[in-house]
This record gives C-alpha cells, structure tokens and sequence, in this order.
C-alpha cells in the first residue's frame, strides 16, 4: 500500500495535516479510517493451534486432558515457514487447522457497543490497513454490515490483496439453533458481509433458544431468552446443519465457541466433520489449560477470545488483570505494551488470540509481533498459575448457565 492509496481511497487528507513525517504508514491509514464517514448500519436492531499432530508430537510433550502444567514452547519452533504473507507489521504466524486450512495467529475481534454506528468500520478498515488479515465476527455484535463494507472498500483500495487473503469468521446465535435457522443465519451473514463463503462458522454458545423472529430472540416473563431445552441438551440437529453448510462449501471449517470437554465428548460422538475450532475465553487469569489440552488432544484449534483479560473488569480477588504487577513488570522491562506480552504468550501457549480494539495506536501495537523470552514466558505462567476466573458469562442474560460449579464458587462474573 502506498499513501497515494490511502489518500485516493478516502474522503478526506485532513488527519493528514500536522502529522510528523516518521509517522508510520499504517498510522497513517488509520488516521484516514477514523475521519472518514462510515456507511451507515441498516440492520441494526435494538434487542493452534497447529494440530496435536503438529505441536504437542513435535515437541515431545503429552496433551493429556489431566496435565496440569502450562508447557514451555521454545521461541525455535516457531519457524519463517509458519509466517503468513500477508501481513506487514507482525511475524504472521499461522496455525493449520485439521483440514489443511490455514488460519492467521492474531485476529482482529469486531464486538462493539450497541449504538457505535461507523465505528466498527473505521476500526476494521483500520486493522487491515495495519496488516490484520482475519476478522471475528458474530450475528450477535450487529455490525456484520459494517464489517462487509469495510473489507468490500479495503479490497476496492488494494488490488493486489484478494477475498481469500482475509480470513473470515463469523458465529451462529442461540435462538437460530433450529437447522432452518442456521441456514438463514448463514446466509444472512453472507449477504451482510458481502462474501461468497465464510472463512469460519461457529455455534456461538452450546445454548439454543426459542426465536421471536429471526433478527430477534425470545425473551420470557423474566426478562430472559426462553431456553429450547432438547436442542440444548441434543444440538445433533444443530450440527448436522453446520456440516451440511461445511460441505456445501459456505464454510471453510466450522467449529463451536465456549463448549466445556463435556459438551465436546458428546459432540465428538456423532459428528461426522469434527468441530476445527473452540473459542474461549483464555488469558492468565482463566488459563484453561485443561480445556485447551483436551482440543489439542482432539485436532481442535482453541482460539482465544477477551486474550487481554477484560481489562476494566475486577474479579472477586479485587485485581484487574491490567493492574498485576508481575505481568505490567514484564511489559515495562522489555519495552511492550501489556498486551503484546499477553498475545505472545497466548502464540505461544499455541493458539489463535483475538485482541480487540477501536483506538488506533492499540490497533497497531497490537498486531507488532514479539517473542517472549522463556524467563518472560514463565513469569506469565507464574501468574496464571492456580487462577481461574471468567469474565464473560452470559447467565443473567440467556437465564441459563454453562459454568454453574464456576458460579458456585465465585469464580464467574
């Protein structure tokens, strides 16, 4: 990308005025993103890891479901061969999931507040000027409209960037669980996101409610989704539609999102294409080692979600995860930011990480790609050692909780 491309591809250069000159180049295009007028949102409603066969046998080291220890990666193993071409400021590491299908390391994740209207695509048009070439979307986050835009206008602003160049992910809701449902979720997301296949296709939560319609899930008496309990208890029907979608070629790969082993062990018994990803929440202080040995185990590619460790959250021991000493520490000594520290270490660790920001400056810094030092790396270990605590559950929303023994102990939000 040049300037002159940045500059043509926008509606204003005023950003541009009293900008030093070493000022990046992705900076730049960002700066250009964010006064730039978004196209409004229509729809909007108010309402490997690589395989264990590639990591774990390669380094000699057992992913058993019961291990408890956080294994130290060497930074050797990861080698130029897993950069992917694409990108400009970060080292591209990819993961390959178990169909062969190649997915990049850092993705940008596209939640925004309800009501942000544009932001969603001047960050996304931010993130792929800086180099970021996978995206985490959601039926849920209402902005798939805004996503499609801006990859249709980035794609338009740089010919030599194709569709297949960006990975593209996007999730099913609880109240289209029905198989009907989940084809018209699927073609939704398609027309919103204006792309011919989607990248990756998740059930978003192991969850199914009843549908008012839709665009809107059904909210009992109590002010809480109305749970479709045999779909939740048996969602075969559920994935039979996501496999249909899979081989019909909608979907690169599919997979599922916030499925404990448990829900996994049943899934894995009756389904024909196996589940190519799990996302989860997954930071030091939830490090959910048995969760991601167990997909490792089973050729399922963890992804993290909330990798920063919601921020601005306090859990029940009275600390942010942006306030402990040992990881800002680590941070200030090597010159990174805290969540550079936190994404290495999730690369590390061997899963895809999703940052997500709408500020500049956080967009760039981080996709800049770091190596953790082994001592840096066990300092975070350290850290995470023993905790476990998480920051997103949707209980008092869906009036239905995937981690009642967590909430029992205080251990959930």
């Amino acid at each position: 990308m040049t300037l002159h491309n940045i500059i043509s591809s926008s509606n204003s250069i005023i950003p541009l005025i009293n900008t030093p000159p070493s000022t990046p180049l992705a900076v730049l295009a960002c700066k250009v993103a964010f006064s730039t007028k978004a196209p409004p949102r229509p729809y909007h409603q108010v309402t490997s890891s690589p395989p264990t066969r590639y990591l774990y046998s390669s380094l000699g080291f057992s992913a058993s479901s019961s291990s408890s220890t956080i294994p130290i990666i060497p930074n050797s193993f990861f080698s130029p061969s897993l950069r992917y071409p694409y990108t400009t400021m970060s080292s591209g590491q990819s993961f390959t999931l178990s169909n062969g299908v190649k997915i990049p390391g850092v993705g940008f994740g596209t939640f925004a507040n309800e009501g942000a209207t544009g932001e969603t695509y001047k960050a996304v048009t931010c993130a792929l000027n800086t180099g970021y070439r996978h995206l985490d979307c959601a039926w849920y986050y209402l902005n798939e409209g805004e996503v499609g835009d801006a990859v249709k206008d980035f794609l338009a602003a740089n010919p030599s960037v194709k569709r297949e160049d960006i990975f593209i992910c996007t999730k099913v809701w609880n109240h289209l669980h029905r198989p009907e449902d989940v084809q018209w979720s699927i073609e939704s997301s398609l027309k919103k996101l204006k792309v011919d296949y989607i990248d990756l296709f998740l059930v978003h939560w192991p969850i199914a409610a009843e549908k008012e319609t839709q665009e809107k899930p059904k909210i009992g008496p109590d002010g809480k989704y109305v749970i479709l309990k045999d779909l939740t208890e048996n969602p075969e029907p559920t994935w039979r539609a996501m496999e249909k979608i899979y081989k019909e070629g909608k979907a690169k790969a599919i997979g599922v999102s916030n499925w404990t082993i448990e829900g996994l062990e049943k899934l894995l018994k009756y389904a024909e294409v196996k589940p190519h990803v799990n996302q989860i929440e997954i930071h030091p202080f939830l490090p959910n080692q048995e969760l991601v040995d167990y997909c490792f185990k089973h050729e399922i590619l963890p992804e993290a979600y909330s990798p920063l460790g919601s921020q601005n959250q306090v859990p029940t021991t009275g600390e942010k995860v942006s306030e402990n000493q040992t990881l800002n520490d680590i941070a200030k000594k090597g010159g990174y930011t805290l969540a550079q520290v936190l994404i290495a270490w999730g690369l590390r660790r061997g899963y895809v990480v999703l940052p997500k920001s709408s500020n500049p400056a956080r967009i760039e810094s981080n996709f800049k790609s770091i190596q953790l030092t082994d001592e840096e790396y066990e300092a975070v270990n350290k850290v995470a050692e023993g905790r476990h605590f998480r920051f997103v559950n949707m209980k008092d929303t869906f009036g239905y909780d995937v981690w009642p023994e967590e909430t029992a102990k205080n251990l959930s939000a």
